[in-house]
């Protein structure tokens, strides 16, 4: 038997690093053992969902080591979403992942609703636009057709998680560029022009998130992130193609039903 010590031993099995049943607590590197007790502490409700974490200097002076350990310690927690952080704000404990399908015919804010989360949709704007060699080809149209560009955020618990930017074709929603957005943006097309987008084809990609998405979401440029690009069609034309960048510790895609 391990001697109990003030840092504790990290028991969750869903952490990504974890520390040797044979390797002694007292013989793991300070900056696992800093980690595991934050870790633990949060784990117990102890340090609360979206409560601010101490700075690093104080991290640091609290546990008697030096402050390049303590950001190492918060860096692995960092990567493994224990805790998340944001510019000139400092570290925060994340809350649960929200649970995500992008297969699923129910819009984001039903599937986060339903899971019981307080959400908000932020609305950024419109613009009006022409096909360049990017929207060409995703909508297989010619060069300089007309677009509208929408752009929202949507929160959970007080965090920006995802920032969104859906493209739709006016030649299929005339009229469109002048009315006001109504969120949710699929079902008010839906009942105002009789367009039914359906799934076409999606991509999911883990890369860091862009400049414009990761100022938004109020983040480093290079977080890291889950890309989605969505394309749906209706009645064989591709009238909407939106492309959702996720902060990658925020979220947990789920296709069908699970048992967690």
């Amino acid at each position: 038997m391990t001697e109990d010590t003030s840092f504790g031993p990290h028991s969750d099995p869903q952490r990504l690093t974890l520390q040797s049943a044979a390797e002694p607590v007292d013989e793991q590197p300070i900056y696992l053992r800093l980690r595991d007790a934050l870790a633990d502490r949060a784990a117990s409700g102890e340090l609360a969902s979206g409560q601010r974490l101490p700075s690093e200097r104080e991290i640091a002076d609290t546990a008697g080591v030096a402050r390049m350990t303590a950001r190492k310690a918060l860096a692995m927690l960092e990567a493994e979403g224990v805790i998340y952080r944001l510019d000139r704000r400092g570290y925060f404990v994340s809350p649960p992942r929200v649970q995500y399908d992008p297969s699923s015919p129910l819009n984001l804010m039903r599937q986060l609703r339903g899971q019981g989360l307080m959400t908000d949709n932020i609305y950024l704007g419109r613009q009006r636009l022409h096909a360049e060699d990017w929207h060409a080809k995703m909508f297989e149209v010619a060069h300089g057709e007309p677009l509208a560009l929408e752009r929202s955020i949507v929160s959970v618990e007080g965090r920006r998680v995802v920032y969104t930017e859906d493209f739709l074709l006016l030649d299929a929603l005339p009229g469109y560029s002048e009315q006001p957005y109504i969120s949710p943006m699929t079902q008010n097309i839906q009942k105002t022009y009789g367009v039914y987008p359906r799934s076409r084809w999606y991509r999911i990609r883990v890369a860091n998130l862009s400049f414009v998405a990761a100022q938004h979401l109020e983040v480093s440029p290079d977080a890291p992130g889950l890309h989605i690009l969505f394309v749906q069609e209706f009645e064989g034309r591709v009238v909407m193609v939106s492309r959702c960048y996720w902060l990658a510790d925020a979220v947990e895609l789920t296709f069908g039903e699970t048992g967690t």
